[in-house]
């Protein structure tokens, strides 16, 4: 998967029209960044890429370029 196709699975899971992100992006700023689309985020990547999340993993996560890091084998610029 590449970097764009990851930003554009993220824009759908906090419901923002795709292209909005920005890899510097801060998760605090996003108004669609909750809890939900954190247990969104895990699970579509347990779906996309068969890898399991822990939460405080995502949970710590402070921009959307920590996320990237987090499944950075199967992302690719």
């Amino acid at each position: 998967m590449k970097t764009r196709e990851f930003l554009e699975l993220l824009d759908d899971i906090i419901e923002q029209p795709a292209g909005t992100l920005g890899i510097e992006q801060k998760l605090d700023e996003l108004e669609g960044w909750d809890s939900l689309a954190k247990v969104s985020f895990i699970a579509a990547v347990n779906g996309q890429f068969g890898i399991t999340l822990l939460a405080d993993r995502v949970v710590g996560a402070k921009t959307v370029a920590d996320l990237v890091g987090l499944v950075a084998p199967h992302v690719a610029n």
